[in-house]
């Protein structure tokens, strides 16, 4: 006889769970040592033995004390696991020499599968030890190093999930995130700079690349790309890989931008979503075949296993993996728990191995998901017609997640897809067809056999499913970022919504459903009444400005790096920065020069947001940046001007001269020379916009008469040695300078003798590379300087 489950409300795990990461957390920034939550959980095992916390009578306050040990457990996870290895990892780094030409070498673990192939490849080593050049001798260092890859040698035959390595290259301490949203994590994060993957020295298997290696197995079995005729890599190999295999290296970035556009980005690659997808197809197959009872749940959990094991462990696939295996293998042995007990229980298993996840978002959206799933399925279920009962119980979960789920991908996200919700009735069991068409087709791969015909079923669905997605981009849009205490506040509501009953559940509801609504529609914040501001955005080596007055927004340049092909540089390092300030369209867009540094994160700009206009110099093209940029923006229905020296573009209240736009290509620097070089004046104030112009755009610029005195000036090429010379200094008279430049550039921007230039006239200069996001608040009645420290 099957025992009766516990009443639903019984779920003290959960409460246990909430407590141990709380104590996680405390422990991990404290920083304090053990000994304090040691005694405390000692103190508490011993109140709980002696309290008899069985007894009914004492459930409530023991319930207390029970948490009071978790948080104490939690604090001794922190405190050990975290906060200590963190202070050993600083110790290390800061005591190897200083020096520019250092060559690092870390031993670790590669944690995941590569993203992108070399010269862009990149993955994540969990170190161990760092060699010490000084001493002769290794140094333990327990830290996240980002490993960067470039040459052209394959790297996944290399070294892959779970190798340790030795990595050789240049290690620096990451720099600070994108976006104010980045949750700060109590440990030093770093990149290595690795130039090519023989510098990944002595793999070795570990426990982990052996639970991996089906994986390889199979992704070694897939046919080369092109073998099975045009679009195979691309609609086949491409999603195969990353739907069932874990790995993102292979997909198209077209494919990729679709489905951000859209919000369903978390359909192509494996996630929590496709362990339930897979684990519906699996009780289909089952009652098809009229396997009831311990059976089925017995073939569940073991389909849920390989399903994980096949997906190379990937972390959130893992998490939902955990959880539904909880809830398996509690009614296959006959001890069936409350969903949230389930959740509970998978969430103390998953911290306590790993302490550490209680930092990421998606862990965040995992525990999100399953738990909107477990309040709200149902009720919504209820609401749908009842056959068929597998399309619209997939239907119901699928909402339930994105209710519980929507108000985090707002805030880390700005992502406010209406598309998503529409399309996925279509698209959730296209996806679940294609997890099964996709197990088929790698089941005979792994034989030999092309399966021409089934390749093509699976092409197909790809493309009907990346259709959906692109229809699904066209009601998806961009929001300012939310305030974090809003967000809580509808997961608060939320929370409240799924625990109570009658009115109270009915308020909650509608509370939770406005203060959406409100987050989803409110403007972001504007740029001044009066005057405006000029900031420079920290994107590395390269320029990207913003100006703002009232609802205007002007962006200058968007940075990026010196691979022409890395044309996703502005969706992940810049436009999270115009989000996060409320920026969700542009009047213009100004390029002010043909070079990578200052145009590639403006394709994602084009094509993320509104832009009124797209501006650009004169000077002639290089790299074919102008005609590809152009291209985007004729898509986008983005007007194009190639601006000229003496033009002048006016608002109501504010205006743009051209000084310097193209024109003679002296011998050095001819790209650079060419740049706009404008000023921008509004209530009086006058700020100066000079691209990468040199001595030479400089001297014609005098030469021309034009007036350039402004009071602030976004010094020139960098702050290289060719530009910003002492004569032209003196005729802007600035009293502040804002300069872009990469951390420890290999150009050694700025240049010693164009900041003794700028010290000389008596120019406050800030420097992005020092201090992150900087630039001035110009007012008619004075100046301030707009800082937003690295964190």
């Amino acid at each position: 006889m099957t025992p009766a489950p516990p009443a639903a409300g019984r779920a003290p795990a959960a409460w246990c769970a909430a407590a141990f990461v709380t104590g996680i957390w405390l422990g991990a920034e404290s920083g304090q040592g053990a000994a304090l939550p040691l005694s405390l959980a000692g103190a508490c095992g011993l109140l709980l033995a002696a309290w008899g916390w069985r007894r009914r009578a004492a459930d409530g306050p023991a319930r207390v004390v029970l948490g009071l040990l978790f948080a104490a457990v939690g604090l001794v996870q922190g405190s050990l696991r975290i906060a200590a290895p963190a202070a050993e990892a600083r110790r290390a780094f800061e005591a190897l020499p200083a020096s520019a030409d250092r060559m690092d070498r870390v031993e670790g673990v590669l944690e995941g599968f590569w993203a992108g192939t070399p010269p862009r490849a990149h993955g994540r080593l969990k170190a161990e030890r760092l060699f010490d050049p000084a001493t002769g001798s290794w140094r333990s260092f327990p830290a996240d190093v980002f490993v960067f890859v470039s040459g052209q040698e394959p790297l996944a035959r290399r070294a892959d999930r779970g190798d340790r390595v030795v990595a050789v290259g240049k290690l620096r301490p990451e720099g600070p995130p994108a976006s104010e949203r980045d949750l700060a994590v109590p440990w030093p994060e770093y990149r290595l700079s690795v130039k090519s993957a023989l510098r990944l020295e002595n793999p070795r298997p570990t426990l982990l690349s052996r639970l991996a290696a089906p994986n390889r197995w199979l992704e070694e079995r897939l046919p080369p790309a092109g073998s099975l005729g045009p679009g195979f890599e691309r609609n086949v190999r491409g999603p195969l890989s990353a739907l069932l295999l874990g790995r993102t290296s292979e997909i198209d970035r077209g494919m990729v931008a679709r489905y951000r556009r859209g919000g369903m980005y978390h359909l192509l690659v494996i996630a929590g979503l496709h362990v339930g997808l897979a684990a519906g197809l699996a009780l289909l197959l089952l009652r098809a075949a009229g396997v009831r009872g311990r059976a089925r749940d017995a073939w569940l959990l073991a389909a849920v296993a390989l399903f994980v094991t096949v997906g190379g462990g990937n972390s959130p696939a893992l998490r939902a993996g955990i959880v539904f295996g909880f809830f398996f293998a509690a009614r296959l042995l006959e001890r069936p728990v409350p969903t949230a007990q389930a959740i509970g229980l998978s969430a103390l298993l998953l911290f306590a191995a790993w302490p550490s996840e209680i930092y990421g978002v998606g862990t965040v959206l995992t525990f999100a998901a399953v738990g909107g799933i477990a309040a709200f399925a149902s009720p919504l279920r209820r609401l749908l017609p009842r056959r068929p009962d597998f399309v619209f119980s997939g239907f119901a979960a699928a909402i339930a997640a994105q209710i519980a789920t929507a108000p985090v991908l707002l805030w880390r996200y700005n992502v406010l897809s209406a598309g998503a919700w529409l399309t996925a009735p279509a698209a959730l069991p296209i996806a679940g067809a294609l997890i099964g068409v996709g197990a088929l087709l790698l089941v005979v791969f792994a034989f030999g056999s092309t399966a021409a015909p089934l390749a093509a079923v699976f092409g197909g669905g790809s493309r009907v499913l990346e259709t959906i997605a692109d229809r699904a981009a066209g009601v998806a849009v961009l929001r300012p970022t939310p305030p974090i205490g809003l967000v809580a506040g509808v997961a608060a509501l939320l929370a409240v919504a799924a625990l109570a009953r009658g009115r109270v559940r009915v308020a909650a509801w509608t509370a939770a459903g406005g203060l959406f609504l409100f987050l989803a529609v409110r403007p972001g914040p504007a740029g001044p009444s009066r005057g405006f501001t000029l900031e420079g955005l920290d994107v590395g080596q390269g320029d990207a400005f913003l100006l703002r007055w009232g609802r205007h927004a002007v962006l200058i340049d968007g940075g990026g790096p010196f691979d022409l092909d890395a044309r996703d540089f502005g969706r992940t390092r810049l436009l999270p920065k115009l989000l996060d300030r409320g920026v969700t369209r542009l009047d213009a867009a100004l390029l002010t020069h043909p070079h990578p540094d200052h145009a590639l994160g403006l394709f994602a700009i084009l094509e993320e947001i509104p832009v009124g206009a797209l501006w650009r110099s004169s000077g002639d093209d290089e790299g074919s940046l102008y005609r590809d940029l152009e291209s985007v923006a004729s898509a986008r229905r983005v007007p194009v001007r190639a601006l000229a020296a003496g033009q002048s573009i006016a608002w109501r209240d504010a205006r743009l001269r051209v000084l310097h736009s193209g024109g003679r290509r002296p011998k050095k620097d001819a790209t650079n020379n060419q740049s706009v070089v404008a000023v921008f004046e509004r209530d009086g104030r006058r700020a100066l916009l000079t691209g990468d112009a040199g001595a030479f755009a400089e001297a014609e610029i005098l030469l021309s008469g034009r007036p350039v005195q402004a009071d602030v000036i976004k010094v020139g090429h960098h702050g290289s040695r060719g530009s910003t010379t002492p004569a032209f200094l003196q005729r802007v008279a600035p009293r502040a300078a804002l300069l872009s430049c990469g951390r420890e550039n290999r150009f050694g921007h700025p240049a010693p003798e164009t900041l003794a230039t700028l010290a000389a006239a008596n120019v406050r200069v800030f420097r992005t590379d020092r201090l992150s996001d900087v630039g001035v608040a110009l007012f008619p009645e004075g100046t301030r300087i707009l800082r937003r420290a690295p964190q």
